[in-house]
């Protein structure tokens, strides 16, 4: 129908349809034309499968509820069910938006503001997450200037919260039970699902990233939650210009502070020093490898590890393209401690298998293996050379062994490893007492020297005292 007695009509059916039944309308934008079949389908339709079988459109089949809510099975369930309750609900009244009509001077329709409920990528939740709570805060008692001291209580709520949202590291669930103390949306439980949703539609509407551990990524740098959705895109589109045909996803997983670095001058000047200091490499493949090294200084840290490596394989008989080779095998060289860390574990397995690194001058990617080994994997060498000395296991194969296999073909290790543990750490009791002692000792002295200048100094008085007795 047309004209004002239509528009009318109108009016008073969706009068009476509102006073039956909810009317969920959509958010988004159609073409004219899409929206007038849109409309006619409507009416008859009675489920959303229906219309999306009618529109030639597969009903939807992604999941009902965002990854880091399917993290916790309990989340998962409450969301599933909570889906279910609303879509009953409004199936038999669910009406697709009139399109929105073109002003008088032509000009394109206002694009709808974003909603975290994206139905492109197939959510369907309420912004209320299933098992919500909210932190009452005592004005009186518990604000202090610049931010609020949590009770024990409060603490467990919100740890318990990033539990079942994915955040399974306690080190990164401390530092955001922390940032609540500071930080108010932090303190709200709503707001923080809300934000996790929107991270997640951003990540799959900018480069197609799906199935990303939210909680990881939020452990790891908090602030990502303050980044606007359009940013966002805008971020990761850009990363994806710079790093061509890598695996994104991971990247983002490892290293997500990142994504708020500076995409158009700091991270193509890191990655033209990566260029120069390793010109043999694939710098793009390093990065992939080891994230973390975006965010380490490459003119400072980096160059000086690399210095600090080249110079410390010398000794060992390593040649400089060699150490390349060992940093594009194990980029976690650039980032560790050189002459702390990695220098030790040289000592130790020099002390385990003398010439070890002698052996294995011309195989660098094992050397690299070897020196990013644990401690406890080091110690097989000497566990095998103490009581297994006619085992034919090398070195390097001794400690790129699983430690299921390794414990089970050698029983005897945990026991040996604790019994070694325990006597280093009687030896670092002694030597911190003999530390004391020596400390003791010498304030002793001193105090000693400082008593024998005093007597003597009074002397001196007592002298120059007489002196000027008998002058006068």
């Amino acid at each position: 129908g047309g004209g004002g007695g239509g528009g009318g009509g109108g009016g008073m059916l969706r009068q009476k349809a509102s006073a039956a039944t909810t009317t969920t309308t959509a958010k988004a934008w159609v073409p004219e034309s899409v929206a007038a079949a849109n409309a006619a389908l409507a009416a008859t339709a009675t489920s959303s499968a229906e219309a999306a079988a009618a529109l030639g459109r597969a009903a939807p089949t992604r999941r009902r509820y965002p990854s880091f809510l399917a993290s916790n099975p309990a989340n998962a369930a409450a969301a599933a069910a909570a889906a279910a309750t609303k879509n009953a609900s409004t199936h038999s009244s669910n009406k697709i938006s009139s399109p929105a009509t073109k002003s008088s001077n032509n000009k394109s329709p206002q694009k709808p503001q974003q909603n975290w409920n994206h139905h492109a990528i197939g959510y369907s939740v309420d912004p209320e997450p299933p098992e919500s709570f909210a932190l009452h805060i005592d004005v009186a008692t518990q604000v202090r200037p610049g931010g609020v001291d949590l009770t024990p209580q409060q603490k467990a709520q919100l740890d318990a919260f990033w539990v079942g949202n994915g955040v399974r590291s306690a080190a990164h669930r401390k530092g955001l039970v922390k940032l609540a103390e500071t930080m108010g949306m932090f303190r709200d439980p709503e707001r923080l699902v809300e934000r996790m949703a929107q991270l997640e539609d951003g990540l799959w509407r900018a480069v197609g990233i799906a199935e990303i551990d939210i909680g990881v990524m939020v452990g790891r740098s908090p602030k990502m939650l303050y980044f606007e959705p359009d940013y966002l895109v805008e971020r990761l589109r850009l990363l994806r210009d710079l790093l061509p045909n890598v695996n994104l996803r991971r990247i983002i997983e490892r290293n997500p502070q990142v994504l708020g670095m500076d995409m158009t001058c700091t991270l193509p000047a890191k990655m033209r020093e990566l260029s120069v200091l390793l010109p043999h490499t694939d710098v793009i493949h390093l990065i992939e490898t080891h994230p973390k090294i975006l965010s380490m200084n490459v003119g400072g840290a980096v160059s000086r590890n690399l210095f600090n490596l080249k110079a410390l394989m010398v000794e060992a008989g390593v040649v400089e393209a060699g150490v390349e080779v060992m940093v594009a095998y194990m980029p976690r060289l650039l980032t560790s401690d050189i002459l702390g860390t990695v220098r030790r574990r040289l000592q130790h397995i020099e002390r385990m298998a003398p010439g070890t690194f002698r052996h294995y001058a011309d195989k660098p990617a094992s050397l690299s293996r070897m020196l990013c080994a644990s401690e406890r994997a080091l110690d097989r060498i000497g566990f095998l050379a103490e009581h297994h000395p006619d085992a034919e296991l090398s070195p390097i194969a001794t400690v790129n062994m699983p430690a299921v296999k390794f414990n089970g073909r050698y029983p005897a290790f945990d026991s040996w490893t604790n019994q070694m543990t325990a006597c280093e750490d009687k030896e670092e009791e002694e030597e911190e007492a003999v530390g004391e002692r020596g400390v003791e000792g010498s304030l002793e002295e001193a105090a000693e020297e400082e008593e024998k200048e005093e007597k003597e100094e009074k002397k001196e008085d007592k002298e120059e005292e007489k002196g000027g007795g008998l002058e006068l």
